[in-house]
C-alpha cells in the first residue's frame, strides 16, 4: 500500500524543486549562450513570482486555509534566498555576473504573485464564511452596486 504522505510531499515539493532546478539551470548558461531576445527583468519578475507561488502552495500543504500571513512571508523569505544564491551562483559562470537589481525584481516577482494570492485566500475565507452563515454566497462586487 503506497504511503499517502510520502506522495502529498511529492506532489507539494515536486514542482518547487523541479521549478529551482530549471532556473539553477538556466543560471549555469555561460553569458553568450542566454537568447539576448528574453527581456531579463520580466523573465525574474515572472520565474521568482512562480517560485514564490510554488513555495506558498507546498507551505501551505496544498490548501487554501493553510495560506496565511506566515506561510506568505516564509514564501518571499525563501524565494529571495534561493535569488540571493541564485546571483551568488553567476558568479561563477563565464560571461555572468551578479546583479542586485535581479534580486530586488526577483523580492518583488514573488511578493506581488505571494500576496496577491493571499488577499484571494482572505476572500475565499471571508465568501465562505458568508455561505456558511446565511446559507447562500455572499454578494459580489457587482451585485451591490445600485
Amino acid at each position: 500500500m503506497p504511503d499517502r504522505r510520502l506522495e502529498s510531499r511529492w506532489w507539494l515539493w515536486g514542482p518547487v524543486w523541479a521549478h529551482m532546478t530549471a532556473i539553477f539551470i538556466s543560471s549555469s548558461l555561460p553569458g553568450s549562450a542566454v537568447p539576448s531576445t528574453v527581456p531579463d527583468k520580466p523573465a525574474h519578475l515572472a520565474v521568482y513570482g512562480l517560485l514564490g507561488a510554488l513555495l506558498l502552495r507546498a507551505l501551505a500543504d496544498g490548501r487554501w486555509a493553510g495560506v496565511r500571513g506566515k506561510t506568505a512571508l516564509a514564501s518571499i523569505f525563501l524565494t529571495v534566498a534561493y535569488g540571493i544564491s541564485d546571483e551568488w551562483h553567476q558568479s561563477f559562470v563565464p560571461g555572468r555576473t551578479p546583479d542586485s537589481i535581479d534580486l530586488i525584481v526577483d523580492g518583488v516577482g514573488a511578493a506581488t504573485v505571494v500576496g496577491a494570492t493571499w488577499v484571494w485566500s482572505i476572500i475565499r475565507a471571508r465568501r465562505a464564511h458568508a455561505t456558511r452563515c446565511t446559507g447562500h454566497a455572499a454578494p459580489t462586487f457587482t451585485e451591490r452596486l445600485p
